[in-house]
């Protein structure tokens, strides 16, 4: 995540860096597109030929035959001068007289190449074939002789629009194929008030001045320069050494605060195990009082340990007897045990002081190496100072001899 978003804030940066060139940028353009303009030679002529049908004649066809200069600004568009001479005959039909009509039509047309448009960086087979869409006004000046003697001459205003489709077959010439359809306003003679139409097909050849540098040969893709744009590799390097940098370190950073979270969670640990300690040490224990069955376990055990002499050294035959209250106590891992060594009077007190210890730690050590958690027994010793029977019998001085087990509720 704080990958993703030093990486926006890079490339925020370097997008209003690029905004920062974009007003420069498109200047450049239109400065290159212009002086791109200026290389090439932008006239050429035609001559065309065909046919044209006159609507409300006698619906026969005619001659079409003219020609044109024009001059093509740039591969998508141009302005042109265009003579077409159109003969129309009509023969007696409905009534109508029969009559010979000619037509000269003059007309300022623009032209669009729709191909440069539609697809300007097409391949090179294809950029000779180019479909240009044409539309012009002008003026038609006609001539209608009738046989019967009357005859009609005059001018009108013309509209004309229509479609060529031209093949480049040189760098020179060009051929074509076009229709285009032709009105003018008339309402003198056969027409009426809403005027004459026709239309005309026609094929026809192009000559393009200057060859190799005429701009009718230039594709759209190749006649605009590509405007080189500013070198940024330096800024986006800069702008990921910066983030490796930022992000190196915060991740340093981040470890460096886990490492402390941590550290800062074992001393809650250690804080918190040694409360618990000191209030298990401190609080006051509740006696347990042992069932009947428990009580015997443990009776059993303590009437049946024995030691050597003067020594804290269990007798092997305790072993089965301690293992029993070992069972016990494992059950039971809810109780704290307190086990009270203890001595008769014989001998020096410091000794027996000691021997009592050494024998309550001894049955401790067994109980643990038999499963008893350690946690959960506590030794002391008492010497002689706990009698309970006279230490002037051999019998008294026996039961003086012991380790008490008293158990409790954590």
């Amino acid at each position: 995540m704080k990958k993703s978003f030093l990486a926006l804030f890079a490339a925020m940066g370097l997008a209003f860096t690029a905004n920062a060139q974009d007003a420069a940028t498109d200047a450049d353009q239109a400065q290159a597109e212009a002086s791109a303009s200026e290389s090439f030679n932008h006239w050429s002529v035609a001559v065309d030929g065909g046919i044209n049908y006159l609507r409300a004649s006698d619906q026969k066809v005619g001659l079409a035959i003219g020609g044109l200069v024009e001059r093509t600004f740039n591969p998508r568009w141009g302005l042109g001068l265009e003579y077409m001479f159109i003969k129309k005959d009509q023969d007696p039909i409905n009534g109508r007289a029969e009559l010979d009509a000619k037509f000269h039509d003059i007309d300022i047309f623009g032209s669009i190449n729709l191909s440069n448009i539609i697809a300007p960086y097409r391949s090179a087979g294809w950029q000779k074939l180019n479909w240009f869409g044409t539309a012009g006004l002008g003026a038609t000046i006609y001539n209608y002789e009738f046989q019967n003697g009357k005859d009609d001459n005059g001018a009108k205003m013309l509209f004309v629009g229509g479609s060529k489709l031209e093949y480049n077959v040189s760098k020179w010439i060009g051929i074509f194929l076009g229709a285009h359809y032709r009105l003018h306003t008339n309402s003198d003679f056969v027409g009426g008030a809403a005027g004459r139409s026709y239309g005309t097909a026609v094929a026809g050849v192009r000559v393009k001045f200057a060859g190799e540098s005429n701009i009718r040969n230039i594709a759209w893709a190749d006649y605009i320069p590509q405007v080189e744009l500013p070198d940024f590799s330096n800024v986006f390097d800069a702008q990921k050494k910066a983030c490796e940098e930022a992000v190196a370190k915060m991740e340093q950073k981040i470890d460096d605060q886990n490492a402390q979270i941590k550290k800062l969670q074992n001393d809650i640990k250690f804080t918190q195990d040694s409360l618990d300690r000191h209030i298990r040490a401190t609080r006051p224990k509740v006696a347990y009082k042992p069932t009947v069955e428990e009580a015997k376990i443990i009776e059993t055990a303590m009437s049946n340990l024995e030691f050597e002499s003067g020594k804290a050294i269990i007798k092997e035959g305790s072993f089965q007897y301690l293992n029993g209250l070992a069972e016990l106590l494992v059950k039971h891992p809810e109780w704290s045990v307190k086990l009270s060594g203890h001595t008769d009077n014989v001998g020096k007190a410091a000794k027996n002081l000691q021997l009592s210890k050494d024998r309550a730690a001894s049955v401790r050590a067994y109980l643990t190496n038999r499963g008893v958690d350690g946690a959960n027994i506590e030794s002391e010793g008492f010497g002689s100072s706990k009698p309970i029977a006279s230490n002037n019998t051999a019998a008294g001085r026996a039961k003086n001899r012991r380790v008490e087990v008293s158990l409790f509720s954590k």
